[in-house]
């Protein structure tokens, strides 16, 4: 599951930094996985290696990446590790996967 939602040469990212069990509950389309536990490593990894572990392109430290977890708490510490790995359009899903959740619902009973 993890890198189904992304393409080639796109020009953002949607990163779900929750561990892969839980993202058994359902992600946001077109998000792919990258635990948090692991997200500084991937940061570091050569291209080629960071697509073949995840199944899609590195991010360009210039592209557009956003953050979402559960609840934000770890979307935001996610922003703050590729920040500081010098990535510089990062964004934080504060409401992250409770919010998205809690809108779809509500669409849904409408």
């Amino acid at each position: 599951m993890q890198g189904e939602g992304a393409t080639c040469f796109q020009d953002s990212y949607l990163i779900d930094v929750r561990e892969p069990e839980e993202t058994m509950q359902g992600m946001i389309p077109s998000a792919v996985n990258i635990p948090l536990s692991v997200l500084a490593g991937a940061l570091h990894m050569p291209p080629e290696t960071f697509k073949e572990k995840f199944g899609f392109e590195k991010p360009k430290p210039d592209q557009e990446v956003t953050f979402y977890c559960r609840s934000g708490m770890r979307s935001t510490t996610a922003s703050d590790v590729a920040k500081r790995n010098g990535y510089t359009a990062i964004l934080n899903y504060k409401g992250s996967w409770l919010e998205w959740t809690d809108k779809q619902n509500k669409k849904g009973s409408t």
